[in-house]
C-alpha cells in the first residue's frame, strides 16, 4: 500500500426539510475523533490535514460545509471508486448502498469509521489490480473530481499516450476488436471505466449499481458498443460470442433454427440487432426462442435485463419452467397470481442482477 499523507474522514447529517447541518462526525489519521454540529469547530479539527475523505463527500458533505467556498484540501470520495474495484458478486458491503447506514438512526462518527474501512479495502484492492488495469483506470479518471483525490492519495499515474491501444490489448477477445475505443475514451471515460470493471467480472449476474447508471447513464451504451454489436469483418470476439448458431447450441443444444418453407424466419426474428420487429408465428412455431436466445446472450455479454410482456399468465410459468428444465435459471415471471412476498422476491432478484 502506498504511503499516504495526513487525512480526516467527515460525515454530515443534513435535515431533510430544512437542509441544514444537524450533526457532524470526523476522525483523523492520528486517531482523534470529532462529534459536534459546529462547522467552525470542525474546521479547527481538520486544520493541517492534506486529505478530506468521505462517502459521497464530493457532492454532498462539502456542499453543506463549504458552500461555494474553496475547500483548500484534496477530496477523496469512497463512493465512486467502490463499484469499480468491487464489481463482482457478492458485492462489497457498501457498493450498492448510497448511504453507509440503513434502517437505523444515522451516526456520522460511525459512518466515518465505515468509510475509513472501505477506503482501506479500496487501496488494498487497487494494489491487487494488474499494472495495466491500474494504468487504464488512472488514465480514464484523471482530473475527474469524483476520482482524482483517490488517484492522488494512491499515487496513480496516467499514461501519456496509447490508452486506446492498451485497452484493446488488455481486453482482446472480450470486446469487439473493431469497436472505436478511442472515441469512447474521448467522450465517455468514466462510463468506459465502469464498463471495463463489469467486463472483468466472471459472474454474468454482476450488475452496475442503479445509482451509477443514474449518474452515468451511458455505461449501457458503452457496453453495447464494446460487446453487443457484431462487426462487419467478424473479429474473434464477434465470431465466437455474437454468433446466433453457436449460442443456440450453447444455451439450448439445438443444431439449427427452424425454417418455414425454406425461409429462416426464426433466426431472423431472433437476430433483431436492436431494431423494432413484428414477427407472427403459428402456435408451437418457436416464438419463445426468438426472444429467449437474444435475452440470454444480452444477460451474459452486457449484463443486460430483458423484460417480456406476455398476455397469458400460465404461459409465463410454462416458459420459465421449461428454461429451468433446460438448466437455465436466468428467468423469473411476475403476475397477479403471485402473492406480495413472491412478487417482492422476483423484483429484488431482477434488481440484484
Amino acid at each position: 500500500m502506498a504511503t499516504i499523507g495526513s487525512y480526516a474522514f467527515i460525515d454530515v447529517e443534513v435535515g431533510l426539510k430544512d437542509h441544514k447541518v444537524h450533526d457532524i462526525g470526523a476522525m483523523r489519521s492520528d486517531g482523534a475523533v470529532f462529534h459536534d454540529s459546529s462547522k467552525e469547530a470542525l474546521m479547527k479539527f481538520v486544520d493541517g490535514v492534506e486529505y478530506l475523505c468521505g462517502h459521497n463527500i464530493v457532492h454532498h458533505d462539502v456542499k453543506y460545509l463549504f458552500g461555494d467556498s474553496h475547500v483548500g484540501k484534496t477530496l477523496v470520495d469512497t463512493l465512486y471508486m467502490s463499484p469499480l474495484l468491487f464489481a463482482e458478486r457478492p458485492y462489497h458491503r457498501l457498493v450498492k448502498d448510497y448511504k453507509l447506514t440503513d434502517g437505523q438512526l444515522n451516526n456520522p462518527l460511525n459512518d466515518c469509521k465505515m468509510a475509513h474501512d472501505l477506503l482501506m479495502d479500496e487501496m488494498v484492492r487497487w494494489g491487487e489490480l494488474s499494472a495495466g488495469r491500474r494504468a487504464i483506470f488512472a488514465s480514464l479518471l484523471s482530473g475527474v473530481p469524483e476520482f482524482e483525490g483517490f488517484m492522488k492519495m494512491i499515487g496513480a499515474t496516467p499514461i501519456g499516450s496509447g490508452l486506446p491501444e492498451l485497452i484493446a490489448d488488455m481486453y482482446m477477445g472480450r470486446v469487439c476488436a473493431n469497436a472505436d475505443v478511442g472515441k469512447l475514451v474521448q467522450h465517455f471515460p468514466c462510463e468506459l471505466a465502469y464498463a471495463l470493471a463489469l467486463i472483468d467480472t466472471t459472474d454474468s449476474c454482476s450488475i452496475t449499481p442503479a445509482w451509477v447508471l443514474h449518474t452515468y447513464p451511458s455505461v449501457d451504451y458503452v457496453l453495447d458498443v464494446l460487446r453487443n454489436r457484431p462487426c462487419e469483418t467478424g473479429c474473434v470476439y464477434c465470431t465466437s460470442q455474437l454468433d446466433m448458431h453457436s449460442n443456440l447450441r450453447r444455451f439450448f443444444g439445438f443444431g439449427g433454427f427452424r425454417t418455414y418453407q425454406g425461409e429462416p424466419l426464426q433466426e431472423r426474428a431472433a437476430a433483431v440487432g436492436g431494431k423494432s420487429l413484428l414477427a407472427i408465428f403459428p402456435t408451437g412455431g418457436g416464438k419463445s426462442l426468438t426472444f429467449q436466445l437474444p435475452a440470454l446472450m444480452s444477460g451474459r455479454l452486457v449484463h443486460g435485463l430483458t423484460v417480456v410482456i406476455s398476455p397469458l399468465q400460465s404461459l409465463m410459468k410454462d416458459q420459465v419452467d421449461n428454461l429451468i428444465k433446460a438448466g437455465i435459471a436466468d428467468a423469473v415471471y411476475l403476475n397477479g397470481l403471485q402473492n406480495e412476498m413472491e412478487r417482492s422476491t422476483v423484483i429484488n432478484m431482477a434488481m440484484d442482477g
